[in-house]
């Protein structure tokens, strides 16, 4: 389930009802124009606007009236109108009218009109400050846009007015979690259940904020309190299936996705997560199962192809894997993973010139990218292009001037275009990052051997075959 969608459905208000000012409505039309009974009401109104003799003061409350049973019917066209002319008549008081312009917001929200609700929200709070509806129908129209730090600021406005709401922090909590500040998100969320321990959101919040931090014995002993709490939640399972996941417990993680989806098979996030499970059980065809039927929910949702690919290379069918990757990079090409793993996809099925344009690419969307370098390096140095794969093996080690691989490799690429010195300083190097590497003791012993230090070349020729056994002749593909 989408954050905005939790959130909204706990903070967007309804609308507020009016009331006659100066006095009770007369018996008659005026009396029934404030019924809760919407036809009885919609007919009174009407009548007692039409009437030359209603006061100003009762046709805006007529207006206003009539507005709320034509907005409570889905009429927002007639509602908006009669919100507008009864905001032209003035209000007996600046809170009439911000609950005027709260609901007019309301009926502009619904038609889609955000812009013109957020301005309305806007106009009530400068007229009444303190009016929280106002600042929890802009919040929801905030989280709708994904202006997360604007929603932020409104629902602490709120928690300032309603210091004792426990939902407003749980509200607030959960949109910290969505910006990746778990400790706001854990302080809220704890705020939220001690005000309201029965909260299921709020406990299964402080799990995910527990969860992202690492502290997965808080997180699973939360999402089974939210479990415990709704038992029928979808996501509290979801949640739960997370929390278990993480820490390791597969088997147990499948099982509480699976109660989620019979709860709410439509939620394709929960099927992914079910199938990522799999696939690191290494459950291929149900994981392509999960990841297939993810994708029918929501065709438009990349990971589940990006991962489905995954299982599909895993499973040596390296042309649904491209064609997979590929839908990724159709729906989303600045996205380099994609581009990474089709290449590799590709150079497995022996397309090397196709899986060096995507490395490539991946390169360019992610310059950082030392997989990408990585696999490029072993593509130009299978094509003789030495001083390429030098390059690139090289942007490696500014990256991970740690990674033995890198320095292997370019340590064999300067062994094959007889840099001799270069090749024993960078295969030394890779020797001691990983002491067991047999394939560095054995390019050493060569580039010794041409070196004409045929004592030092035996010492590691003799090392080479200690570690792995007699090994056969260099290729291309060695490093």
């Amino acid at each position: 389930m989408a954050l905005a969608t939790v959130l909204m459905t706990s903070l967007a208000s309804t609308v507020v009802a009016q009331t006659a000012a100066g006095g009770p409505l007369s018996t008659g039309d005026r009396y029934s124009c404030g019924l809760t009974n919407s036809k009885l009401a919609l007919a009174a109104c009407t009548r007692v606007i039409k009437d030359k003799g209603t006061p100003p003061d009762i046709r805006g409350v007529a207006l206003r009236n009539r507005g709320l049973q034509l907005q409570l019917a889905g009429e927002l066209d007639g509602a908006i109108a009669d919100y507008s002319l009864a905001l032209k008549l003035g209000s007996p008081s600046p809170v009439v009218a911000a609950k005027t312009f709260v609901n007019r917001g309301l009926a502009y929200d619904r038609r889609g009109d955000d812009d013109l609700a957020l301005a309305d929200f806007g106009m009530a709070l400068s007229l009444s400050p303190s009016l929280t509806t106002a600042y929890l129908d802009r919040a929801a129209i905030w989280i709708k846009r994904g202006a997360d730090a604007k929603a932020i600021a409104d629902l602490s406005e709120v928690a300032k007015l309603k210091p004792r709401d426990a939902a407003v922090f749980a509200s607030r909590g959960a949109l910290y979690a969505h910006a990746r500040d778990e400790d706001r998100a854990i302080a809220d969320e704890s705020a939220a259940i001690t005000l309201d321990p029965k909260n299921a959101m709020a406990w299964e919040t402080r799990s995910a904020a527990y969860r992202a931090k690492g502290d997965l014995q808080k997180a699973q002993l939360d999402a089974a309190q939210a479990v415990a709490l709704n038992p029928q939640s979808a996501l509290a399972h979801q949640d739960m299936g997370l929390s278990l996941q993480s820490a390791g417990a597969a088997e147990s993680a499948i099982a509480e996705f699976g109660k989620a989806i019979r709860l709410d098979p439509s939620d394709a996030d929960t099927i992914m997560a079910r199938a990522d499970a799999y696939l690191a059980q290494g459950d291929l065809d149900r994981a392509i199962a999960d990841y297939s039927q993810a994708i029918a929910l929501d065709p438009k949702i990349t990971s589940a192809f990006n991962n489905r690919g995954v299982a599909y290379l895993e499973r040596a069918d390296n042309n649904k894997a491209i064609s997979d990757f590929s839908a990724v990079i159709a729906l989303d090409p600045a996205g380099a993973p994609a581009w990474l793993n089709r290449g590799e996809a590709r150079q497995r099925n022996g397309d090397r010139k196709g899986a060096v344009a995507d490395f490539d690419q991946a390169i360019a969307l992610a310059p950082a990218s030392p997989e990408a370098l990585r696999q490029r390096a072993f593509l130009r140095q299978a094509a003789d292009q030495n001083d390429l794969a030098i390059s690139d093996y090289t942007a490696v080690i500014s990256l991970l001037p740690k990674d033995a691989d890198a320095y292997r490799g370019r340590g064999y690429a300067e062994l094959e275009l007889r840099r001799l010195d270069a090749a024993v300083s960078d295969l030394t190097m890779a020797i001691t990052l990983n002491p067991r590497d047999a394939l560095a003791y054995r390019f050493r012993s060569r580039a010794y051997a041409a070196k004409h230090d045929l004592q030092r070349a035996s010492s590691d020729d003799n090392a080479a075959v200690r570690l792995a056994g007699k090994l056969p002749e260099a290729s291309k593909s060695e490093p």
